[in-house]
This record gives C-alpha cells, structure tokens and sequence, in this order.
C-alpha cells in the first residue's frame, strides 16, 4: 500500500496516495519502527503503564501491521527501500524482536522474511554482521527446528548472508552447517517406495531448496568444501536430484553438488563414491532432464575427474563425448571440460574413448589455436599419456604436436612463457587458481600412488599394473562400485590414507588432510571408502617402505621399449625408492614430504619442459625420425632451447645424439641445413644474447661439447661409403635449397679434400651456396634473430657461409702480389738531367729535364719530361702524348695539358715513379724520392686510425687511385706489394690480441702456459718476412718504417680490441676500393684475412654481409671466394 508519510517522518519523500485512498498510519517507517518492539519490553515508548489484557492485544496487532507494511510497502520493489530501512536503524530494532524467546512463529516467519530480504543487499548484510544477526539467526534454528516455515526462511536468511565470505566463515564458526542439513535430510529421509512422491508447494522441500541454496554459498572456498563434505553435505544432497523432486529443489541441490566437487580431493571422491551420485548425474547429462540439467550435471562429472580413482567410473557413463563436443563448440569457455578430457587420458581404459570420440584432435586444435592459454599445459600431458600408444602418436604427428611443442619449448628458453601465460578472465573466469595446474593432474589410477601405507603381502600383488588396469576396468563397466570391493578393510584405509597424503598439497587452503576423522565419517565402517586411521599400527613403517620400493613398478613393467629404460637407471631409480623409504621411517608418518615429482614415464625431475622433451623423445625412438624431427623449424627450436636455457635438460642432449647416430636422418640433417645450424648455434655462438648470459660456464662448456659431439657422429657417418653415397646424392639430387644447404654443411662432417672437390667445385656446390649474394639485401637488418630457422634468409644466411668459407680458407694465407717479369724500362736510359747527379742526389724527378706541362682543375700545375711519362711505363700518358690526340700538339706547341677529375696526391705520386723515383734508396742511381717514402711513414701510419671512407683521401689510398687511374701498372703492383703487408701485419694484430686473451683465461694459472703464450706473442709481434726484406733495402727508412708496420708492439689490451674494430669496419671498403681501382690481389688478402678469423664469428659474419652489400660486382666475389677455396683444396 502506498501512501504519504507523515509529518513526523521528515526524511521520507512525499508518496501520492492513490485516488480513493485514505492515508494509514503504516506509510510512515517512523510508525513502522516504533511498534515492532514486543509488547512489554524497555523499548516500548507506550510502557509507561502496566499494559492490560487490551492493550497487550493492540499492541501485538500494530506490531503485526508495522511488520507487514514493512515487508509489502517499505522495502519491495528496490534497493532504495531497504537502504532506508538500514539508515532508520530498522536492522537493529528487527534483530532485537528476533532475539525475544517469546516471539510467535507468525512473527518470526514475517520478520525473518523482512531480514532475508534486506540482506540482499551489501550494506545491509554488513550492518547484520555487526550487529552479530549470523548467532541471531543460528539461535533461531536450533530453538525451532521443527518448524518448517521458520527453518525456510531463516535458512533463506543465511543463504543471502553467505554471499559475503566474511559472513559465511562466520556460519561456519556459529554452528549453522548441521542446521541446514537437518533441513536437507528432513526431506531427503528414506520413504517407502509406494508413498508418492512430495508436492512442488511441501513446506520440507520448500525447506530443502533454501538449505541447499544457502549450502551453496557457504561452499565457497577449498577448507568450507572440506568442512562442508567431511559433514556429510554431498551424501545429503545426493538424493535430492533424483527426478521425483522438483526442478527447483533438484537445480538448487545439482549447483550445491557442482560447487562441493570444485577441485574435487580425496575427501570428495570418497563422498562421491559413497553416495552414488555418478549415475545419477549421468542420466542427467543425457540431456533428458533438460539443458540446464545438463550443463550443470556435465560440469560436476568434469569436475570428479580430478581424482583418478573415479575416471574409470566416469568414462563408463559415456561422458567423454560429451566433453569433446563441448569443448568443440567453444574451446575458451569450456575450459572445466578440456581439463576433464585431458585427465581422462591418464587411465588406458578412458585413453581408447578419447581416441574414438576425436578427442586427438580436439587437443591438437586447442594446441595450434590457443598455445598461451594455460590449459595447454594440461593437454600437452595429455599427449604424454599416449606415448606408448603407436597409433595415437603416429597421429599426434600427423596433425602437427611436433612443431607446437618446439615453439612452445622455444618460449620456455626464452622466457616468453611467463609473459604468455597470464590466465584470460572470459576463458578460465570459473575456474580457481588452484585449480588449473594441481599437483595430482600428473597422477594415474593405473599407478600405484608415490606414497602408500598398504601391508607389505598386498603391496606387492596390487600395486602390479596388471591389477591395477583390471580395477579400473572393472569400475568403468560397472562390476564393482568402487576400489574397496577388490580390498580388504585395512588395505582400502590404507589406499585411502596414501592417496589423501599425496593430495595433500593440492589442498593447501584447507586444514591438516592427516586430522582424525569426524564422527559421522568413522561411524560408516561398513563403506569401502574410510578415512585413514590418525594413527598407523606398529607395521606400517615397513608396509611404506615395501610400497615405496615398488614404486616404479608399473612403469618398468608396461610394454615399454627394451633400450627405454638401462640397468643402470634401474638400479638407480631402486636406489632412489630405496633411500625415500629410507626417510619414511625417521619422518613422522603424518607429515607429507615435499620433494621433486618423478614422472612414471620421465626418471629426471620434472620441469615446465619435461612433458615437451619426453614426447620429443618419444619420437626420436622411432627407426626413422626424420620425417618428424629433422627440420629446419624444429632443430632451430631444439638449439634454441639448449643455447638460451638456463639449465637444459639431458634429455635434450641425448635425443639430439641419437638423432645424429641414425643414419637415416643423415640425408634430412643436410638437407635441411642442420647440421651447420649445430656448428653455428652449439660450437661457434658467441652473440652474447640474454639467454646466454644467464646460463653459466658449466653450462655453456656442457652446449659446446655437445656441438662437437654431434659433429663428430655425423663426421663418422660421412667418412664412411654410405655417408658419401649420401652427400654425392643430394649434391646431384636435390633441389637449390638442399644443394646450398649440403654445401654450407660439408666442410664441419667430412675432411676427404678429393670429396669436398669434386661436390663442392666441380659439382657446382658451392656456387649454390653462394649464389643468395646475388640478391638484394636489407639494409636495416642488421642482428641474428635466433627463432629464424630459414638457412637461406639473410639474418641466417652469412653467419653459416662465413663458417663454412672459414672452415674451407682458414688456413690459406693471401698469395704474394706477382713482381712483373718485364720490368718497365724508363726509355732506355734516364731521362736527361739539368745536371751532373752527386752520389746524394735528391729523387729523378727533381732532377729531370722538364718540357711538359700538366695542368689539373684547380689551374695546379706540375712539369714533366715527355719521354719519362710517355714511355712503357704508363698506357695511359703513352696514347695521350703518342696516340694521335690533341693533347699532342698541344705538348708540340708548349702548351699545358689538362688533366680533369684528379688531385695532385693523384697524379704527383705517379709522375715521380715514371720519372724513375723508388720507395727508399735506389742502390742503382743513389737516389731518394721523399714524395713516395711518404706514403710508408705518414700514408700507412694514419691508415689504421682513419675510418674507411676516408682511406681513399688518405696520401697511400690517392696514390693507389692515380695508378690505376694512369694505368702504371708496376706503380700499382708496388702499392699494392706494400699495403699487402701492413694488412697482414694489422690482421696479425687483431688475432693476437684474441688469441692472448682465449689463453690467458685458460692457463693464467701456469707458468709454463704463460711461457707459451709470451712466445707466441712475440712471434706475432714480428714483422712479415716480406716486408724485412724490403725493409732491408730501404736507406734510412727501415728502422722507421718497422716502428710503424709493426703496429701490435706497443698497444694495450684496449688497443688490439680498437684495432680489430677498425679491421672489421674496414675490410669492406678496401675490398670495394679494390674492386673499384683494380687491385684483385688486395681484394683476395682482404677476404683471407676476413675469413681467417674463424673463432669469432659474430661480428665478421656481419662483416661479410657488409662487404657483400657494398661490393661493384658480386661475380667477382663469388669468383674471388671460388680461387681461395680452390687454392684450399689443392
């Protein structure tokens, strides 16, 4: 009824009453408040006199008429009401009528009506808290427990209180869980099967579906599911989803029951089995009672599956197919039901209905699709569970396992899969944490548990696999109900109490798993399923023992292969069990031991990427695994992981080793360029990436002994009849790819020069290696990117030529420039002096007979003699002064010839050579030129220092350019001759300071090594012999000229690492400088040189990338790279 307050009410709006309405004093709240108090109490404003028999009366009928307009007209309809009710104080003056013993029941079901209404809100619900309306509440049911309509309405109470965690601790706490399951079993009590079944509007039931409401909220973390199933709870409100009750009493006790079984434990199992709720709940999931029915009974089955011993029951009832088409329709929101069909394939009984039902495939799906979902992990252990299934893992590959586990693995070593792994809130929003990777999801019925307390004679008979599948069998049909019917009573505790024990940390949230049992759970002795005993009788230390001997039993004795598992990790793993037994007996039994799970199938400790490397391994089993296995993709993200993991397993090492044995892989490790992906990443990675930067040197020395290993085995493979008749195949046989792939690889697995010959030079091996320089290259990249596993992309490409140019070159040292054999003659005699020479005669060209005159663009103007400069000695001024040209007649004329586009350090160097100038002291004429000396002591002196664009306008470098540019070919072969030799002094140089360094780091502790690596330092010091002996010859210059060469003598640590820099920067310049000035011999020493550093393949593998880039003409390249293989394999 709704009218206008009033006037007293002054807080309250204004409330039109209807036409035709009279205002009553129940629209005021004020009034409302002020007649709930019970009639006689201190409360009472109307108590001033003893109150008569009347007046008792009237007053009872205002507080009955304040109740019902609270309830129909204050509070109905919104949250607004209630909010005022709260602020008017209504909460407490309503707790304190509840708290009156003398309350009827009409008032009581009215006022505990209003209280369960108002808790519907938050605000409210604390303020009831406070006001400790939980005992209030509690005090009511146990003063009427048997009436029905109090118990609905007060367990309706609760329920909405629940819904806060705080408030449902505190029912816990009160008392209030035993109430309401009196409520439940007041209707779920036996009955005679001819009593029909209640009506939908029965008071009980009506009782029943507000208990189990107010049930499910009070399960709402693992220690109250715990508290709630050790009192029976799921035994209570099993019955009620039968379909003789009501849908909303079977909704009500369905979500109670899907809520009570969330990480289901052992406890839970052992109610579940108890109650025989499964095949109920099967029935349901049929959909025949329904859609929601069924949505809800499927979850619940789901999630039983956490427990092994009720799987086999599960896959009984014919769910299993229901999963995958679940998890079909929607992977991400059927999270509870791939988890389910992924513990479903840890018993052999489930595995062939996962297989029939598709269930492969639905993993393989969810693996391709979602690899950063966390529940990926569980249908990777899903997989696992068929490794000894043939079929299923020849199927697991067809659908591609193999490259989602390598890029999974690839994540692990790089750390990305922390990052990845982060739970989406619409995919996992129903699942608790605890629930999605629980220590018991790698445990299996067909296994006996890691710890057990069964007697000795039993331990040994039924832990065997072969009792072990016949029990799951046996439930899955239906024969027995549960494990306990093939056990005695003491072995069924003892099963119990070790499998509690092993789930104990699954639990971690609720209390110690060991406690004594509760009364109700012990007084059921007659059940199969018992709580373990709080103590162990006097026995049971050796009973734990002897089961924990057995414990790899099972997987010793399933049909495993016979190279799976050695003696000697048999006598290990005996070991092992033997010492675990060993500290259960000095370790209280009722304390769980922490240790590293030990898979049946995996022996190592388990880690994030054992699942990933057992089924790898799996696969490497196979005759012929290479179809499998062997590709660029994957072996890139096998040496990916063992590059950048911190600590790689070795299950790793071995899988790659037996790899490397089979030679039917051979042919696929070449093919696909493995085998030089495994010197570059394992025996020659020295990139300093974050992934090895974290593992240590016991590590990295671990990587690279396995690199030589793997080479070493395939190198004894090659050097045989067979392995040649491969590498002859493939080099004749095989597409570009695998020919350039067979080539890169060649040099690191067999030394038979005559075979590196014939398929590398003659076969054209190598120009297929080398014909990617030819393409157009990015400039921007610059860094390796480890996850390419493309040989032929850029990033890869240069850092495997360079290794196998290196390995084919490394010993080839840069030929001599050839001296020309027909010196050329300056005109038969020197040209004419202006006087007499005197034996310390300056250089020719100062003394010579000018009658020519050269002018350059900037009017600079040098005089020559006309018969020097056009003689033999230059092609270029003999067909300018000689050939016909205008510039003769103007040299007839006395005119100045001009010469365009060139410098006076071009062209003066040059004139001076023709004029019959020579570096240092001429022994035949005496003289000395300073110009060209020059170009020794200052020209290579600032040639380290200087960057490689600017070598070209450096003294030396414009001299070279003005003999080639005048075509003085013994000029250019001198040039050349000379900066041959300070190449190979400053690559000498940069080597020793690397060389020094690998030894000191390794003998730094002998004195005898320290012996050592002083001599070879000093034998590096040296000058080229080549260069002594024309120093020799040098008058005056060759003491200087030594202190300048010999660069490495006097420079620190700091400056060898600046010089090898600088000869990195370098090198691709003077090979384009070479290209572009005709200098081919420097070109060769430029690329041996570069190639000579072998042990440092990073930055002069980007070198050769550069040179590449910046080079005229690559066929000159590729030609120049042609002869110093070839000259290696002569």
């Amino acid at each position: 009824m709704a009218s206008s307050p009033v006037k007293s009410d002054g807080m309250l709006p204004s409330i039109s009453p209807k036409e035709g309405q009279t205002l009553t004093p129940e629209s005021s709240l004020t009034w409302c408040l002020a007649h709930l108090c019970e009639p006689g109490s201190p409360g009472r404003a109307e108590h001033q006199t003893v109150p008569s028999k009347d007046t008792d009366k009237r007053l009872k009928m205002h507080q009955w008429r304040a109740l019902v307009a609270i309830r129909t007209q204050h509070i109905k309809g919104d949250k607004a009401g209630i909010a005022r009710f709260r602020k008017k104080g209504g909460l407490k003056v309503l707790l304190n009528l509840l708290k009156h013993p003398e309350c009827s029941r009409k008032v009581l079901d009215l006022a505990l009506s209003i209280l369960a209404n108002c808790c519907t809100e938050l605000e409210t619900r604390l303020e009831v808290r406070k006001l400790e309306g939980i005992n209030i509440v509690v005090d009511i049911m146990k003063r009427n427990v048997a009436v029905e309509t109090v118990q609905n309405r007060a367990a309706r109470a609760l329920g909405n209180l629940a819904m806060d965690p705080e408030s449902s601790a505190l029912i816990h706490s009160a008392g209030g869980v035993p109430l309401l399951l009196l409520c439940v079993s007041l209707s779920s009590a036996p009955s005679s099967p001819t009593v029909a079944p209640p009506s939908d509007s029965s008071p009980k039931l009506e009782c029943a579906q507000s208990a189990a409401r107010a049930l499910l909220y009070l399960s709402d973390s693992p220690s109250n599911r715990l508290s709630l199933l050790t009192q029976g709870t799921l035994s209570a409100l099993a019955p009620l989803v039968a379909p003789e009750y009501p849908p909303g009493l079977r909704r009500a006790a369905l979500r109670t029951l899907h809520e009570l079984t969330r990480g289901c434990g052992v406890e839970c199992a052992r109610e579940v089995s108890r109650s025989g709720v499964l095949t109920q709940l099967g029935v349901m999931a049929t959909g025949e009672s329904g859609e929601h029915f069924k949505e809800l009974a499927l979850k619940t089955l789901a999630n039983v599956c956490s427990q092994g011993c009720l799987r086999p029951l599960v896959g009984s009832l014919g769910v299993i197919q229901r999963f995958t088409e679940e998890v079909k329709k929607d992977p991400l929101r059927s999270g509870v039901f791939l988890k389910a069909l992924c513990l479903c394939c840890k018993e052999a009984v489930n595995r062939v209905k996962v297989k029939e039902n598709g269930g492969l495939e639905v993993l393989m799906t969810f693996l391709s699709s979602h690899q950063n979902h966390p529940l990926s992990r569980f249908a990777i252990l899903a997989c696992v569970d068929f490794v000894f299934d043939e079929s299923a893992m020849e199927q697991l590959q067809e659908l591609g396992l193999v490259p989602v586990l390598v890029a999974r693995l690839a994540k692990l070593a790089r750390g990305e899969e922390h990052a990845a792994d982060r739970v989406d809130v619409n995919a996992a929003s129903n699942m608790a944490h605890n629930e999605l990777l629980p220590s018991s999801c790698l445990e299996s019925f067909d296994f006996p548990p890691p710890e057990g307390f069964r007697r000795e004679e039993a331990g040994r008979e039924q832990s065997s696999s072969s009792f072990l599948s016949l029990r799951s069998w046996l439930l899955s049909e239906g024969l027995i109900s549960s494990e306990g019917e093939l056990l005695d009573s003491s072995c069924a505790d003892a099963e119990w109490g070790s499998l509690h024990s092993s789930s104990s940390s699954f639990q971690t949230s609720s209390p110690n798993p060991d406690c004594s049992p509760s009364p109700k759970s012990t007084s059921s002795s007659g059940s199969a399923f018992k709580k373990s005993a709080p103590a162990l009788p006097p026995d049971s230390s050796s009973s734990s023992s002897s089961s924990s001997s057995d414990l790899q039993t099972p997987a010793a004795s399933s049909p495993v292969s016979p190279s799976k598992f050695s003696s000697s990790q048999k006598r290990r793993r005996s070991h092992s069990a033997a010492s675990l037994a060993k500290v259960s007996l000095e370790s209280p039994p009722s304390v769980p031991r922490s240790g590293t799970y030990h898979h049946p199938y995996h022996p190592e400790p388990w880690t994030p990427e054992s699942p990933i490397l057992l089924l790898l391994s799996r696969f490497s089993h196979a005759s012929d695994p290479s179809a499998a296995l062997v590709s660029s993709a994957v072996m890139s993200g096998l040496l990916c992981y063992l590059t950048q993991h911190q600590d790689p397993s070795s299950r790793c090492f071995r899988m790659l080793c037996r790899l490397s044995c089979n030679p039917n892989c051979l042919q696929a490790l070449v093919r696909t360029g493995s085998v030089a992906l495994i010197r570059h990443r394992l025996c020659a990675n020295e990139d300093g990436s974050e992934g090895q930067q974290r593992q240590t040197d016991r590590v990295k020395t671990k990587v690279k002994q396995l690199g030589d290993t793997l080479l070493n085995n395939l190198r004894v493979q090659c050097e045989s009849g067979f392995g040649s008749g491969v590498l002859t195949h493939v080099m004749l046989s095989g597409s570009e790819s695998d020919r350039m792939n067979c080539a890169l690889s060649l040099p690191f697995i067999t030394s038979n020069k005559s075979l590196l010959k014939k398929l590398l030079l003659d076969s054209g091996g190598l120009l297929a290696a080398l014909k990617p320089l030819g393409g157009a290259f990015d400039d921007d990249e610059e860094e390796e990117d480890e996850s390419d596993s493309d040989a032929t992309s850029q990033p890869q490409y240069f850092p495997l030529l360079f290794g196998c140019l290196s390995a084919l070159t490394g010993s080839v040292k840069p030929k001599p420039v050839e001296k020309n054999p027909n010196p050329t003659p300056t005109g038969a005699s020197p040209p004419p002096l202006k006087k007499p020479r005197l034996e310390d005669a300056s250089c020719p060209y100062g003394s010579s007979d000018f009658d020519l005159v050269l002018e350059l663009d900037d009017a600079t103007r040098f005089p020559a003699n006309r018969e020097a400069v056009a003689g033999a000695g230059s092609e270029y001024f003999r067909a300018l002064l000689r050939g016909g040209f205008g510039e003769e007649a103007q040299c007839n004329a006395a005119e100045a010839i001009r010469i365009k586009d060139v410098s006076a350090g071009m062209l003066l160097p040059s004139l001076h050579y023709l004029h019959g100038c020579r570096f240092g002291s001429d022994p035949e004429t005496g003289g000395e030129c300073q110009t060209l000396n020059s170009l020794v002591l200052d020209g290579l002196e600032r040639a380290e220092s200087l960057s490689a664009a600017g070598f070209q306008k450096s003294p030396f470098g414009e001299a070279m350019i003005g003999a080639s540019r005048f075509l003085v070919l013994d000029l250019q072969r001198e040039l050349e001759e000379v900066f041959l030799s300070f190449l190979k002094s400053w690559s000498d140089q940069s080597s020793k300071a690397h060389i020094v360094k690998s030894q000191l780091d390794q003998r730094g502790s002998d004195p005898t090594s320290a012996l050592e690596v002083t001599a070879q330092t000093k034998k590096l010091n040296g000058v080229p012999e080549k260069v002594e002996e024309r120093e020799a010859s040098f008058t005056g210059l060759s003491g200087s000229s030594a202190q300048n060469t010999n660069l490495s003598g006097s420079k620190s640590k700091e400056d060898h690492s600046a010089s090898l820099s600088g000869l990195v920067v370098s090198l691709p310049q003077f090979y384009w400088f070479s290209q572009r000035y005709s200098y081919p011999a420097l070109g060769r020493a430029c690329l041996a040189v570069l190639l000579g550093f072998q042990n440092r393949p990073g930055p002069f593998a980007g070198c050769l990338r550069r040179l590449t880039r910046e080079a005229d003409c690559t066929e000159t390249l590729k030609r120049d790279l042609l002869s110093l293989v070839s000259a290696a394999l002569v």
